[in-house]
């Protein structure tokens, strides 16, 4: 019978934390990372492309300030004015329209609450006034 005294046995750590360290690299060099992906769109050139503006409900934004089928509006009720407008009559489409000079977090703030509200049908367009 073999005698093993448990006093000489060493576990040997180091190439243990090596192969998990190989093991890190390697899935970290194997994993794809998402890169980030930008929408494309074309602006009509033209607000008079868009068709007949009866169907259209048009949201300017002009010097940081919303308006809505040329009427001014608060930046506190800009939600419930939209939507008032938006039900009050058969509207086809939300056109914003966004000049130079407007902050794009303003944009995004109306792009928002259209997407909380469920309204699908927007488009963007240029217009040479503003």
């Amino acid at each position: 019978m073999i005698n093993i005294s448990k006093k000489n046995i060493k576990i040997n750590i180091i190439p243990l934390i090596d192969i998990i360290f190989l093991m890190l690299v390697f899935f970290m060099l194997a994993t794809n990372f998402s890169e980030k992906k930008e929408i494309s769109f074309k602006l009509k050139t033209n607000i008079e492309t868009l068709g007949d503006n009866e169907e259209n409900l048009l949201i300017y934004i002009k010097n940081n300030s919303f308006f809505i089928n040329e009427n001014s509006l608060n930046n506190s009720d800009i939600e419930e004015k939209v939507l008032s407008y938006w039900n009050s009559k058969d509207y086809k489409n939300i056109i914003i329209l966004n000049d130079k000079n407007s902050n794009l977090q303003k944009l995004i703030f109306i792009l928002d609450i259209l997407k909380k509200n469920k309204i699908k049908n927007v488009s963007f367009a240029d217009d040479p006034k503003l």
